[in-house]
């Protein structure tokens, strides 16, 4: 699997999370000149072809964990998740990692679920694409506290040429409507809305986030205009 794929299909699923809890709420990557020549040509295919097997393989215990999480076998599948996080290659250690503290905010640990993905995104090693990753996983914990500000903070910065830009807007839009702060939050919608490149589901949604924001302002607007 490519960068590109992998961040393609975990944006994508970042954005069917966000879209449940929005609608609840109102809606691997990895990972003889001539006899010389051959020899170091089998090594490095030898070697191609061991990591890909690698990463298969982790990548099958990964869907393997997720499907018994779907199951509701929550402990099974952290289980699963704790071996390909100590055994696994390329980035599914680190999304293991990540997968075990979504399964612990699911049991109701929100606070050490939001240290674990906090860890991961303060670690360099981990990588850039990956610590984008735990700190939108970690907002998405953040704003069903009622922490908008917070997400506003951390977020704001990765809405342009970032990986994960479509997750970090939808997520700093909500933000905003949870403030009732529909004059931030409209020029966000609007801008997904415009943008080419955002996702089919997410500008439908954003219709959806400009039409509602556009009725509240403009009943803030009328009751003004009454009181005055």
């Amino acid at each position: 699997m490519s960068e590109s794929d992998f961040i393609r299909e975990v944006d994508e699923e970042l954005r069917d999370e966000q879209m449940k809890k929005a609608w609840d709420k109102y809606g691997p990557f990895v990972i003889g000149f001539a006899l010389l020549i051959v020899l170091a040509t089998a090594a490095n295919k030898g070697w191609d072809y061991w990591k890909s097997s690698q990463a298969a393989t982790s990548g099958d215990a990964f869907l393997a964990a997720l499907q018994l999480s779907e199951n509701g076998q929550t402990g099974e599948a952290i289980a699963r998740l704790e071996a390909l996080k100590k055994d696994g290659t390329g980035g599914y250690p680190t999304l293991a990692e990540m997968r075990i503290a979504s399964e612990i905010a699911k049991e109701g640990k929100v606070d050490e679920a939001l240290a674990q993905f906090e860890a991961i995104a303060a670690d360099s090693s981990k990588g850039q694409l990956m610590q984008d990753l735990a700190r939108i996983r970690a907002a998405g914990l953040l704003l069903d506290q009622g922490k908008a500000d917070e997400v506003i903070l951390q977020l704001t910065s990765m809405m342009d040429g970032n990986d994960f830009r479509h997750s970090a807007r939808e997520l700093v839009l909500l933000a905003y409507l949870d403030k009732a702060d529909f004059a931030k939050a409209l020029p966000i919608a609007e801008r997904v809305v415009q943008d080419a490149e955002s996702p089919a589901q997410l500008r439908q949604r954003a219709e959806v986030y400009a039409a509602y924001i556009r009725s509240q302002i403009g009943e803030e607007a009328s009751k003004a205009k009454e009181a005055s």
